[in-house]
């Protein structure tokens, strides 16, 4: 087990499982006319959800997200529901996103191997394309919404085979049964704690019964000790943070009392009655930038509307909001803006606000969550010690903390990737370091092994001869 982890985790420093990228797949959204924002109504209030103008087969259509995959697509001309989507369009789709024409379409009303995920289902059936390409790429299309939702290739497959499948156990049907995934983890990860805590003990113990650093002469008992002796604490973090990846740490392990804790909510849910009916042409026309425009998105921020509008960088809009019924650029938020609204919001709780400038070992952004490198912190003083990191140009909290979050960062993201924001600067740094750890607790897990396995063949030996 520990043989297998170490291996695919030093192959997961270099490849993760397979995904279609966001990035691609926003870029490949064709860009917006004027024309195209004819005739388009505004979206009516019965949409509950997260609210997105996208083209899609060259129509204006409307995307409503209730859930983290469960989502309707609406005609934005005639807010008819699209129900679902060809074959035609999912061929034309993959063949303009790969470049290659598709050569066998496999339409499919099951999760696979590449999307061993149960949050998937509401996208099902999918369209499975395989692309002609050299790569031996395959595409999977949504039949209810038309999008792209999986992309994987030969290259990626194989190491996700040696990678992320073993290290993360990633077995279809066990992925898909969540509770019982999460299950397995814990106590395999349960047996790899006992095993290096036993283990550092029983070195410990080995080394006062005999001068020098090690007892042992026999090759495998003697680098079994050495390596454990020097590194067992390392295969004991990584082990322990990889139990923590899957389990909340217990409020009480930080001193937080679970009654007194509050719920602690900025953000606000979409509220399009105070969107005044504003038409998606009067929001183009407002643009100080026509050209390039690809998403429109609608939110509501301090209780007012918003309108955040994507080009090039989907992570990064142009936001703009409404004022005396014209669209109009949002004003950064000033930190003043952020303490107004801390005190409407935390009326009964003592709190501070501060502005961040940089990244650090608790913020920082990702290539999968995009953090604003500037952001305004405010630290409450309630029972969970809640910090919130608020986006200026837009309003939105981006990242909440608590104790207990706080404490696993440390325990999970630490231990187990050196996330460390001086070891993040440096990344190739970072994987060396990670490299090299995974060398040598490769190293205590195949001596540990080799003895297994000589214990094994001689109590075998001794079972036969007396048979």
């Amino acid at each position: 087990m520990f043989v297998v982890w170490f291996i695919s985790g030093i192959v997961l420093i270099f490849d993760g499982f397979p995904h279609a990228s966001r990035e691609e797949r926003f870029l490949h959204l064709s860009e917006f006319k004027k024309s195209d924002f004819k005739e388009i109504q505004a979206p009516p209030t019965s949409f509950k959800g997260k609210i997105s103008l996208e083209l899609c087969e060259g129509k204006t259509v409307y995307r409503v997200k209730s859930g983290r995959k469960v989502q309707k697509t609406y005609d934005a001309r005639s807010l008819k529901p699209i129900n679902s989507f060809s074959e035609n369009h999912a061929t034309s789709l993959c063949t303009s996103f790969n470049g290659y024409p598709v050569k066998k379409v496999e339409k499919t009303n099951e999760l696979d191997d590449w999307t061993p995920w149960s949050y998937y289902r509401p996208l099902l059936p999918f369209y499975k394309c395989r692309m002609s390409d050299p790569a031996h790429t395959v595409l999977y299309i949504s039949e209810k919404t038309g999008e792209i939702v999986q992309e994987t290739n030969r290259r990626a497959r194989w190491s996700a085979r040696f990678g992320a499948i073993p290290h993360w156990i990633y077995f279809k049907k066990l992925r898909l049964a969540k509770d019982t995934w999460q299950l397995v983890i814990i106590i395999l990860s349960s047996f790899g704690i006992l095993m290096c805590a036993t283990g550092i003990y029983a070195g410990f113990v080995r080394l006062r019964k005999r001068k020098g650093i090690s007892p042992y002469k026999k090759f495998w008992y003697k680098w079994h000790h050495l390596t454990g002796f020097f590194f067992g604490l390392f295969v004991f973090t990584f082990i322990l943070s990889g139990l923590v990846s899957v389990t909340s740490i217990p409020d009480w392990m930080v001193g937080v009392n679970s009654k007194e804790k509050i719920d602690v909510e900025w953000n606000q849910k979409l509220d399009l009655s105070g969107h005044k009916n504003t038409l998606p042409k009067q929001i183009f026309t407002a643009l100080n930038k026509k050209q390039g425009v690809r998403k429109i998105e609608w939110k509501t921020v301090f209780n007012k509307p918003q309108f955040r509008v994507f080009y090039d960088d989907y992570q990064k809009p142009e936001v703009y909001t409404l004022k005396d019924g014209k669209v109009i650029p949002q004003k950064k938020f000033s930190l003043d803006d952020i303490k107004r609204q801390s005190e409407k919001i935390f009326k009964n709780t003592a709190f501070s606000v501060i502005e961040q400038q940089n990244y650090d070992n608790y913020y920082s952004g990702s290539a999968m969550y995009y953090l604003p490198t500037s952001a305004y912190k405010i630290e409450l003083s309630d029972a969970a010690d809640t910090w919130l990191y608020i986006d200026p140009a837009s309003g939105e909290r981006v990242k909440k903390l608590t104790k207990n979050s706080r404490l696993r960062r440390w325990l999970y993201r630490f231990f187990h990737t050196f996330d460390l924001a001086i070891l993040k600067q440096n990344d190739t740094l970072r994987k060396t370091i990670l490299i090299l750890l995974s060398l040598v607790g490769l190293a205590v897990s195949i001596t540990g092994m080799m003895l297994s396995f000589k214990w094994f063949r001689r109590n075998y030996n001794k079972l036969t001869k007396k048979i």
